[in-house]
């Protein structure tokens, strides 16, 4: 018996990851008629970096990136049939796409397997990880 989901997230940073998970989420998304959500999280872990950098700068930069991100993905929904929603969430991005996903009964999520945060690449996928170990509706990790 197929599983039918009615909504479905993903996880997007500007990776070529994220933007062939956003392809397979609105095939899904379409095959099963399901509300799609597309979130994009603003890290704010550099707010906490214990070195001497111009904050502001950072945080405009970081700022920067995600408006191009969501430019971005604008750009690749304009012509698709289906429902969707575009959201910025600001925090540590595994954490935001677990209680994300369980705070709005999220039936399936789909992420990259890596991503483009530096600090995250250097644990091999440790976002991905994370929302592995800890998500509760299914997942799909898109390589």
């Amino acid at each position: 018996m197929e599983k039918g989901y009615h909504k479905i997230l993903v996880a997007i940073d500007g990776s070529s990851q994220s933007y062939q998970a956003l392809q397979e989420a609105v095939e899904l998304a379409e095959h099963h008629q399901a509300l799609l959500k597309i979130v994009y999280v603003l890290n704010d872990k550099l707010a906490n970096i214990p070195v001497q950098v111009n904050s502001k700068v950072i945080y405009q930069t970081v700022q920067e990136h995600s408006d191009h991100v969501i430019e971005e993905v604008q750009t690749r929904m304009a012509d698709q049939k289906v429902t969707y929603e575009i959201l910025r969430l600001t925090g540590t991005p595994k954490k935001e796409l677990v209680n994300f996903s369980k705070e709005n009964d999220i039936d399936l999520l789909l992420i990259g397997s890596t991503g483009l945060d530096a600090l995250d690449r250097f644990i091999l996928g440790s976002t991905t990880q994370y929302v592995v170990n800890h998500a509760t509706c299914n997942l799909i990790v898109v390589k």
